[in-house]
């Protein structure tokens, strides 16, 4: 029997991104692009929370986010993500210049403004940024 897995995009950008940050008390998950010589006025934020499971890259040569209809997408991680999937997650796959990866978690949210690199992000709340600075 062949299933057919629903994949609906959520965010799309070839700009190149960093992991930025993670959360561990919230499960939040901050990955930025910040200005470049090809997009000088702006950075942009891609904010996963509730993340569970994740399989991902340190940077993103471009990014193509779709959210996964289908558990059995996860089944051939090693890691067995599946168990970690509660009421309310959803699963993403990650793809990035031949490469796939995929994250467990609640709600995404992206943005884009003029901010600094490591200036603070319009979708995090104060108080988990502060964990995220080594200094």
């Amino acid at each position: 029997m062949t299933f057919l897995m629903k994949h609906t995009l959520v965010y799309e950008s070839d700009r190149l991104f960093s992991v930025f940050g993670y959360c561990m008390s919230h499960g939040l998950l901050l990955l930025r692009s910040g200005k470049s010589n090809e997009t000088p006025d702006t950075r942009v934020d891609v904010l996963f929370r509730d993340v569970r499971a994740m399989e991902i890259r340190a940077w993103f040569k471009g990014i193509r986010v779709e959210e996964v209809d289908d558990p059995r997408f996860l089944d051939d991680q090693t890691s067995k993500p599946v168990e970690m999937i509660e009421p309310g997650n959803k699963i993403y796959a990650l793809m990035s210049a031949g490469w796939q990866g995929f994250i467990v978690g609640g709600v995404v949210s992206f943005n884009e403004d003029d901010g600094d690199l490591c200036g603070p992000s319009a979708l995090v709340p104060g108080p988990p940024i502060a964990r995220w600075s080594l200094g």
